[in-house]
């Protein structure tokens, strides 16, 4: 846990480094950009943390739209970093959010690996895997209502 806010977390598994992030808009402007200052931070110092050569794919889970005004800053630092640093290039980024209606858009911004997963509310619920290794992407299917039963039998498949 991020000890200047201990809402966001961290956790590196099977090389996917997922992230949890508190990315709300606030009445006051300045703890907005604060919070997304903050969240910028904990993103580095857990990439840092677990080494880019151990990660094939990060994974935030956020609050609020990628693009929003308020979190253009978070955007804008990681598709430069995607864009501009070697050690980025080959990693995936999704930024997953919650939305009215499940949906994909892919390379944001034009940035190749940029992604925003939004999450809907609709049932049966998705069920996001990421794989990593000679396969890079993220596989995302809604998930039968019943329970053991998946895509196949009645989901809906996608991958990244």
């Amino acid at each position: 846990r991020q000890q200047e806010r201990p809402e966001n977390f961290s956790f590196l598994w099977k090389r996917v480094l997922f992230v949890g992030i508190h990315m709300v808009t606030n009445s006051d402007a300045d703890e907005t950009n604060e919070r997304v200052m903050d969240n910028i931070q904990w993103v580095n110092q857990n990439v840092e943390k677990h080494q880019m050569e151990n990660i094939d794919a990060i994974f935030v889970m956020g609050n609020e739209r990628l693009l929003a005004t308020e979190n253009i800053a978070f955007y804008e630092h990681f598709s430069n970093k995607k864009k501009n640093v070697d050690e980025w290039n080959d990693v995936l980024f999704v930024y997953s959010r919650r939305s009215g209606i499940s949906g994909l858009s892919r390379d944001i911004g034009g940035v190749t690996d940029l992604h925003e997963l939004r999450v809907g509310s609709e049932w049966p619920i998705m069920d996001v895997r990421v794989q990593t290794g000679n396969v890079a992407g993220i596989q995302f299917r809604t998930v039968s209502s019943r329970i053991g039963r998946a895509s196949g039998s009645g989901g809906q498949d996608g991958v990244i």
